[in-house]
């Protein structure tokens, strides 16, 4: 069985990538111990591999410490979480390259075969934000699947992500935790089967024990966890 661990996550040797898109489930695991191994097959993994702190005085990047355990032959996935402190703060072209080059070394670890950026930017940082995925493409080419996450409030209702075209190969809205405003999200997807933005149709994000809506056109669901992934939960995913 294969192991990721946080001495794996710091390795930069390279290793073959594939443009071949995720399967339809994905779990989410975040920092914590986790074995994932119950999985069923044709389950995959999109793993917290680093979080990057941005703060007025620079950057600052976190390695996964935790150990991960996948199946073999499970189609694995790093995320790339980024948190700005405070949230509206501007990315500088330095802190941009920074995140470019942790992206770039998620995708150099063994067994990874994709790239998440989770990073929920706020209105002022939305240029900043394109600017990034558009270096984060560049640096990772086209063989290397790109996704990135999204509020759900991005998708319904703001515009913003169709205004021009993303350089990412998918987008997930993350229709949990969303606080006050979750029952007229679910209230509106359920209504009229999807996202008003088209970027955000393909795939979306939910959460064990949290409501959900059918949705029309979605071909890949990501499911996060609160709680350890155990056996049960994780055959549930099927």
């Amino acid at each position: 069985m294969r192991t990721l661990v946080a001495l794996l996550a710091l390795s930069l040797a390279p290793s073959a990538a594939w443009a071949d898109p995720p399967p339809p489930i994905m779990a989410w695991a975040w920092e914590r111990p986790e074995d994932l191994r119950p999985a069923p097959a044709g389950v995959g993994v999109a793993f917290l591999r680093a979080t990057v702190d941005l703060r007025p005085g620079g950057v600052r990047v976190a390695p996964r410490r935790q150990p991960l355990r996948v199946r073999d032959g499970a189609y694995v996935m790093a995320v790339v979480r980024v948190e700005a402190r405070p949230r509206g703060l501007a990315l500088t072209a330095a802190a941009r390259e920074r995140i470019v080059g942790t992206l770039v070394d998620a995708a150099r670890a063994p067994g990874v075969r994709g790239v998440q950026v989770d990073f929920d930017a706020g209105a002022s940082q939305r240029g900043d934000y394109r600017a990034l995925l558009a270096e984060a493409r560049r640096a990772l080419g086209g063989d290397t699947w790109l996704s990135m996450t999204a509020l759900a409030s991005w998708c319904e209702g703001d515009a913003w992500l169709d205004d021009a075209p993303l350089p990412v190969d998918e987008v997930v809205p993350m229709v949990f935790t969303m606080g006050a405003g979750s029952a007229a999200v679910l209230g509106a997807l359920r209504s009229n089967g999807g996202f008003r933005a088209a970027a955000c149709r393909g795939s979306v994000g939910w959460a064990v024990g949290e409501p959900r809506a059918a949705l029309r056109g979605v071909t890949r669901r990501y499911v996060f966890n609160p709680r350890p992934w155990t056996a049960e939960a994780l055959r549930a995913l099927r």
